[in-house]
């Protein structure tokens, strides 16, 4: 289910309750969901469900080891001037299903560039870079638009990019990569749960899968999407579970207030109110006095509504 995290709704909501200086998500999956969030004046920890989200969290939000080093670009942002092999590119069953002759070359080398970065936090920028143009590429395939720029222009552009996106930055953005049941309870202010109800597959989960099977030098798409789903079942929230209700509220036990956000579609705020809202208000009675839920129609014609549900 695609989780839609309105940032600036979720703090325009809390605003009215404390000043909020530190923020912490025991659990997301999107790491470009917190981009705007990374740029307020508090502190945000935040915990990822894998090791390329993890990376990629630390690269663009971060920001506290700086920019990808001019030395560095000019080292490894090469053009490729005659192909490549194709027989020794591993990424060669993805030619022309999901990017062309020349892409497939540079993301080939690419990787193999990465592992020549000394640096670990110079590598996983370029890395993230990666992600980023894969994005752009994909996106563009599906849409039938046309890539002007090489792809050498493409990484120079997003390397920029990063830097001009941490500039200025202050460290204060904590990445961890625990289980639920592994994970203290954060002396926070307000602490967010995005809620994921199931693992459908839509562009963003595409992008991760071909990401996952890039980073680990390998084409099978079906063995990411199968690592990536195990990975996200552990924090795929049943309620049914009375044990789920309890990882929620130990982990929101030092924390002045509680958000649980998710999106719902072809399902009415009825049953949302009935199925987590009231048993969920009932958990956290002990914790908290208040509850508010809040809601936005995104498409009415499928019942598609983003939910925001606070405790105070």
């Amino acid at each position: 289910m695609t989780l839609r995290l309105q940032s600036a709704w979720l703090l325009e909501a809390v605003s009215d309750m404390a000043t909020i200086d530190s923020v912490f998500f025991p659990f997301i999956h999107r790491f470009s969901a917190l981009n705007w969030l990374s740029r307020r004046d508090f502190a945000l920890s935040v915990n990822a469900y894998s090791v390329s989200q993890a990376m990629l969290l630390r690269a663009w939000l971060d920001g506290s080891y700086g920019a990808f080093s001019d030395r560095n670009l000019q080292k490894f942002n090469q053009q490729i001037k005659n192909p490549l092999e194709l027989s020794m590119n591993p990424f060669r069953a993805w030619k022309d299903r999901l990017f062309d002759r020349q892409q497939l070359d540079y993301l080939f080398y690419w990787r193999e560039a990465a592992f020549e970065i000394e640096e670990e936090a110079q590598r996983e920028i370029f890395w993230a870079a990666v992600y980023q143009i894969m994005s752009y590429w994909l996106s563009n395939r599906a849409c039938e638009v046309e890539v002007v720029c090489q792809p050498d222009e493409i990484m120079g552009l997003m390397l920029n990019r990063h830097a001009e996106f941490i500039r200025g930055r202050e460290a204060r953005v904590s990445v961890t990569r625990l289980g639920l049941d592994e994970l203290a309870p954060a002396d926070t202010c307000l602490t967010v749960f995005p809620l994921v109800f199931s693992d459908e597959e839509n562009a963003e989960m595409t992008l991760q899968v071909v990401f996952d099977a890039w980073q680990n030098g390998h084409d099978d798409l079906e063995q990411s999407r199968r690592q990536i789903r195990m990975h996200l079942r552990k924090y795929l929230i049943d309620f049914s579970k009375p044990d789920d209700y309890y990882t929620i509220t130990r982990l929101v036990a030092n924390s002045k207030i509680a958000a649980l956000v998710w999106s719902g579609l072809d399902l009415p705020p009825a049953l949302y109110e009935q199925e987590l809202v009231r048993p969920l208000q009932k958990a956290l009675a002990g914790r908290y006095t208040k509850s508010q839920l809040l809601m936005k129609a995104v498409d009415r014609t499928c019942d598609a509504y983003d939910y925001l549900l606070l405790f105070s």
